[in-house]
């Protein structure tokens, strides 16, 4: 594990290539709750108080936004700075995804849909190879091949990769963040469209770009706070510790009053939890106490493989319980429960090997492509300020 920054009482420091260990375990964490959502939760006799895996998912847009974010803030002075950037995004995203989805397409018809799912729908390759399938899902209202059915998320990060190096390298400092809490704005107006529209979709207001655009841009509104606020951020410590527990009760209570299928918690919830988010990946990256919990050793285990885990859970779930039992992934017997179960350590392993042997292999070589030492002024360039870089 690579070394963490500690950031100073007064929030200055000097850019830097290192990684924040928080953030690795804070995604580790996240990603154990999507799991263990899919495999308890999410199933015809889950546990309901384990369906928080929507929570985890809007928890990745954010921590997304705000390391692109900050990535764009520290390096656009960089002539060579679109190049680069695409260079290492594809690099990091496109092998194992594609891996994975041709995958998926070819072990697909061995297993009869009747025993290994729920529901299911049939997208052509082309659409997830063009990360397109969330348009589908929502003219088709079908969530897909259900194996697949969380690249929807991985999608709108590309479209959204698609969108934010322009928008801040080219809007004016003094319009950026008008802009972006503009874009929050629009998110929620978008999903209140949507919920509204009878010739729409319901799926347009959970997995769209625009519809989840305030969890991204709450990510990147954190970075530029951080990089560009000239402020005595150890008197906002406390806050940005506080903050996120009201908002995430907040959301949880409006769960509890409203109903999760409810218009104002489909409308509203998210923007608070964007907003919780945002501020806890601010107090993780200040040093806040609870930054050590994060950098334990188990969550940031699963923070490196948890692109894998993402991509891999529900197929090795749904072939081990078609192979051992014949029946869709459920937890209603005790067989069921046995072979969900062994699915945990099994999606471990597989995701371990594809991170080590297809992910970290090419994700290096993309680091090889080297941010060039000559220099341009970028509209909102930013000066030297509140946290290192990541690494990309």
């Amino acid at each position: 594990m690579k070394d963490t920054t500690t950031l100073p009482v007064d929030g200055s420091t000097v850019a830097m290539d290192r990684r924040i260990v928080a953030l690795d375990g804070f995604r580790g964490l996240m990603t154990v709750l999507v799991v263990f959502s899919h495999f308890y939760g999410e199933v015809r006799s889950g546990i309901p108080a384990l369906m928080m895996g929507w929570l985890a998912v809007d928890a990745f847009f954010v921590l997304s936004g705000y390391l692109i974010g900050r990535l764009i803030l520290d390096k656009a002075k960089h002539k060579n700075f679109f190049w680069v950037f695409y260079v290492r995004r594809i690099c990091r995203t496109f092998p194992i995804y594609f891996f994975c989805v041709i995958g998926v397409f070819y072990i697909d018809d061995a297993f009869h849909p009747a025993t290994t799912y729920q529901q299911q729908a049939s997208f052509p390759l082309w659409t997830y190879v063009a990360f397109v399938q969330n348009f589908w899902m929502v003219s088709y209202n079908a969530i897909g091949q259900h194996w697949l059915s969380p690249t929807w998320t991985l999608a709108v990060e590309e479209q959204f990769y698609l969108i934010a190096p322009a928008m801040i390298v080219f809007t004016p400092r003094r319009f950026l963040m008008p802009l972006l809490v503009s874009l929050v704005a629009l998110a929620l107006a978008s999903r209140i469209y949507f919920l509204n529209s009878s010739e729409i979709s319901g799926f347009a207001a959970q997995i769209m770009l625009i519809s989840n655009a305030d969890l991204l841009v709450a990510g990147i509104i954190a970075a530029v706070a951080l990089k560009t606020w000239k402020l005595d951020w150890a008197r906002y410590d406390q806050f940005l510790r506080v903050a996120p527990v009201a908002l995430l009760t907040a959301a949880m209570v409006l769960t509890i009053i409203t109903g999760s299928d409810s218009y104002l918690f489909k409308s509203l919830a998210q923007t608070l939890v964007s907003a919780a988010f945002a501020l806890m990946i601010m107090s993780l990256v200040r040093g806040s106490p609870e930054a050590s919990r994060y950098e334990h050793k188990v969550w940031c285990f699963f923070g490196n493989i948890s692109y894998a885990v993402y991509l891999t859970h529900l197929t090795v779930l749904g072939i081990l319980h078609n192979l051992v039992l014949g029946t869709a992934p459920d937890i209603g017997t005790p067989a069921q429960i046995a072979v969900t179960t062994a699915a945990l350590p099994l999606t471990v392993l597989i995701s371990w090997i594809l991170t080590k042997i297809v992910e970290e292999p090419i994700t290096a070589y993309g680091r090889s492509f080297k941010w060039s030492k000559e220099t341009v002024e970028r509209q909102s360039q930013s000066r030297p300020a509140a946290q290192a870089s990541t690494n990309s």
